[in-house]
């Protein structure tokens, strides 16, 4: 496990892989299943993923799907309304400072206000929990394998997967979302197709697969629910180049499912007929059945060889039921249009990287819709009119896993990015989907006024130059220079009316507004304009300044110079130096549809007091679960002999079942919807009148087994004192030590026996007298009295003074060494003294 991941955040299900040293997991969630679904739930608690399909169709109003498409996109954008014509949600405007309202969805009513009080949360916000959830699976993870708490496990470095279509301000929407849950560490959004290429590359750069100078060049087709993706790549040993990136926003698996869906509606319209009391599709809970029906005979008839799918349907409408068989080819046949529109972006990636079928390695279909079987075989029928010949069938590989591969792409970009991973670098060339130029207001009447740029643009003065164009890489830094003396200015970025012929919606090509402020001043000054297309691929003003020239003083003429002879030309005088004076200026940024640093803090105070209540929403329902548990459990328990019912006596056992059957009725009629307190005290008052034969029970249990250590205890101590008291090893034991452990031994024994025959004396149902916790403390005095005592080490050995070692004959010794005279015979040893030494002054 790892604090290091990477999150798909697919339209339909999100997947969430973890870094570790032993490389990349995909992490199952709570139901052992490793897509989860894109749906965040709002009732009286807030349900993410699987938990939230359990009431989707019942709380469809409430339920938000389809985050993805919608972040960052305004409300009014012709490609929101499309979006939220196809979700039964009541949509509602969040308002900007700049006057542009973004998306919010209204959540289920508010109980703590009045009826017509309603909660509006911001469409970047919901995107922000699903990828927040998508974490906590994670967490919880770590946390039941290292018994500590969920929060403290949270990942700490994120890599999240973005479409390469999403525009600036759907960037910087997915960015403040995760801010308004609490998520700081986001280290990039990843292009989805480059995350796929970034899998595949490693695992085959793993096994030297790539060569350096003849680069191996990929085709991924990516088919998810609501996109479909074409990136050619090249790649080398440690490197991959995106050559391009096409595809069609618009075309994805739901639109097979819709082609299903109106099928059968009309189908259903022409039998009943007059007894519809309108039309299906204008009923949402009507819809979703259809589409819970058309996708599993899409996935009935993707199979090769499957020729039909039967649909049944009950109660679909109006207390109807509906029955009919879907074959394969009017499924096929009512696709074609879908079907066509997978061509282009293939020609459109192949030429723009100058090549053709046949120089492709592989075609790598990744995405969850490449298993529709019409797909396939439309593919493969392309490719192989296209060039690849017979080789067709093998260049459509799946090599990757359809569902995880941009999961395990963006965990590995993570551990790249990461300090807590130390990994080889890969080089990754990114494509820039959209051309990004810079504009500016020229002053007609100021001739002075003009521009330079960057070299590397090639661009010709004049009011606007596209400074990123697509398909370069990121991030990077461009600059354009201007000369200005009127004072403030502004340069705007926005996207090139050539974007729209790759696929930009027409609406909302503005991306920031930069003021500058410049001095003004008689003459033109250089303002150099530095912008930068971070790693997110959001652009940004990283500086301005004020460029001036300021030329060195002459030095002066040397009056020692030689005169200059007959036909000599003086030297033409050097050029003076420059030097350049830089100064940075002060700049404003606004964008459309920004949220200011308030506006995500208002929205995280939000998330908090949502998150509390869900907290304690749970906490709630875990303690109504552990009463009705206790209840149903004590019920069966009083009841057998062989459980409880020995242990109580009948005036207990009578109590006891009066207060359960009561307190089962409440429970499913006052009390199904108490507070957290009231279930405790419920609980509380029933333990009260159960815990007395639950004490009983347990103790006549664990007696056995406490008996059984103190007699271990007491047979070691009395053996020592009968067998090993007189062991030589032991002689150091005094005979008031041995007797204190013969003392204890005897007393405790006799305590015990003693108390066993009290208790054997005693029935089930009387409170013990031979409790368990009595024996351990026995024992334990037992252990501090004796255990000391044969632990007691021997006395040390009296230390024996080293003798000198031997010199040899002849060798001279030091004072030191040498030994004082032995005393003459009849001298005491005290009176040979030795002579005293004397004093000098």
């Amino acid at each position: 496990m790892s604090s290091v991941v990477g999150v798909d955040l697919g339209y339909q299900n999100s997947v969430i892989a973890a870094a570790g040293r032993g490389g990349v997991d995909v992490i199952l969630n709570g139901n052992s299943n490793r897509l989860n679904p894109s749906m965040v739930g709002f009732d009286e608690s807030r349900k993410m993923g699987e938990l939230a399909t359990s009431g989707a169709s019942s709380n469809y109003k409430y339920t938000v799907t389809a985050m993805k498409r919608l972040i960052g996109l305004a409300f009014d954008d012709p490609v929101a309304t499309l979006e939220m014509q196809r979700l039964p949600l009541q949509f509602c405007r969040v308002p900007h400072a700049d006057g542009v309202d973004s998306i919010g969805v209204q959540t289920s009513k508010d109980p703590d206000a009045n009826d017509s009080a309603t909660t509006v949360v911001p469409m970047e916000a919901v995107a922000g929990m699903m990828v927040r959830h998508m974490g906590t699976i994670v967490a919880q993870k770590i946390a039941q394998e290292t018994n500590t708490s969920v929060e403290a496990n949270m990942p700490q470095d994120w890599v999240l997967t973005i479409p390469s279509y999403y525009t600036d301000a759907q960037r910087r929407a997915l960015l403040a979302g995760c801010a308004m849950v609490g998520l700081t560490g986001v280290q990039r959004l990843l292009h989805e197709t480059t995350a796929t290429a970034l899998a595949y590359g490693i695992f085959k750069d793993l096994k030297k697969e790539f060569q350096a100078d003849q680069p191996t060049h990929v085709l991924f087709l990516d088919m998810g629910a609501s996109a479909y993706t074409v990136s050619l790549v090249a790649f080398e040993p440690g490197k991959l180049i995106v050559k391009s990136t096409t595809g069609d926003a618009n075309l994805g698996g739901r639109d097979f499912d819709w082609m299903i869906v109106t099928w059968m509606a009309n189908k259903f319209a022409e039998k009943f007929g007059a007894k519809l009391s309108g039309n299906p599709l204008d009923r949402p809970k009507t819809v979703l059945k259809l589409l819970a029906a058309a996708e599993k005979a899409k996935k009935t008839l993707s199979p090769q060889g499957v020729k039909e799918a039967r649909i049944n349907l009950e109660m679909l409408m109006d207390d109807l039921d509906f029955s009919i068989t879907l074959t394969a080819a009017e499924y096929e046949q009512m696709c074609e249009p879908l079907l066509a529109r997978l061509e282009a972006p293939i020609v459109q990636a192949l030429a723009e990287g100058k090549l053709t079928a046949a120089d492709l390695h592989s075609v790598e279909i990744v995405g969850g819709s490449t298993r529709i079987g019409c797909v396939k075989r439309a593919l493969t029928g392309f490719l192989t009119n296209s060039g690849a010949g017979a080789a067709a069938t093998e260049l459509l590989s799946t090599t990757l896993n359809a569902d995880e591969a941009v999961a395990r792409g963006a965990a590995l970009q993570s551990a790249i990015l990461s300090p807590r991973f130390k990994v080889l670098p890969y080089d990754i060339h990114e494509f820039q989907a959209w051309p990004i130029q810079l504009r500016w207001d020229e002053d007609a009447n100021d001739e002075a006024q003009g521009m330079e740029v960057d070299a590397t643009t090639g661009a010709q003065p004049t009011n606007a130059v596209v400074m990123f164009d697509r398909g370069l890489s990121f991030p990077i830094v461009r600059r354009v220079t201007l000369k200005r003396n009127q004072g403030t200015f502004a340069v705007q970025a926005e996207y090139n009316e050539k974007a729209l012929e790759y696929g930009l919606p027409a609406s909302g090509n503005a991306i920031a507004t930069f003021s500058v402020q410049a001095p003004i001043s008689e003459e033109a000054k250089k303002i150099r304009v530095n912008v930068k297309q971070d790693i997110h691929g959001i652009i940004q003003l990283s500086s301005a300044q004020m460029v001036e020239e300021i030329a060195d003083e002459e030095e002066p003429e040397s009056s020692g110079a030689a005169p200059l002879k007959d036909g000599e030309e003086a030297a033409a005088p050097e050029n003076k130096k420059k030097k350049v004076k830089k100064t940075n200026l002060v700049f404003t940024t606004t964008r459309p549809l920004d949220w200011t640093e308030a506006e995500i803090q208002k929205a995280y105070q939000a998330e908090l007091a949502m998150a509390l209540k869900d907290k304690l929403v749970q906490e709630t329902s875990d303690k109504r679960n552990e009463l009705e548990s206790y209840i149903y459990d004590m019920r069966d328990k009083i009841g057998s002999e062989s459980a409880l019912g020995s242990f109580g006596t009948d005036a207990e056992k009578a109590a006891f079942i009066t207060q359960n059957e009561a307190m089962e009725n409440w429970l499913y009629e006052d009390g199904f919807d108490a507070s957290k307190e009231t279930y405790a005290t419920k609980l509380k008052e029933l333990q009260k009148l159960g815990s007395p034969m639950e004490r009983r029970q347990a103790e006549q249990e664990g007696r056995p087994a406490a008996v059984s250590t103190l007699q271990q205890s007491l047979e070691k101590y009395q053996n020592w004192v009968n067998q090993e008291a007189t062991d030589e090893a032991y002689a150091h034991i005094t005979d008031d030590e041995r007797q204190r452990v013969q003392s204890k031994c005897d007393e405790i024994s006799a305590w015990m026996y003693d108390m066993l025959d009290q208790q054997g004396a005693l029935p089930n149902h009387q409170d013990a007298v031979l409790t368990v916790f009595d024996l351990q403390a026995k024992n334990k005095d037992l252990i501090d009295t004796c255990g000391p005592v044969l632990r007691k080490p021997k006395p040390a050995a009296p230390k024996k003074e080293p003798e000198p070692a031997a010199q040899p004959e002849g060798e001279a010794k030091t004072a030191d060494e040498v030994p004082p005279p032995e005393p003459m015979e009849g001298v005491e040893e005290s009176e040979a003294k030795p002579a005293e030494t004397m004093e000098t002054d």
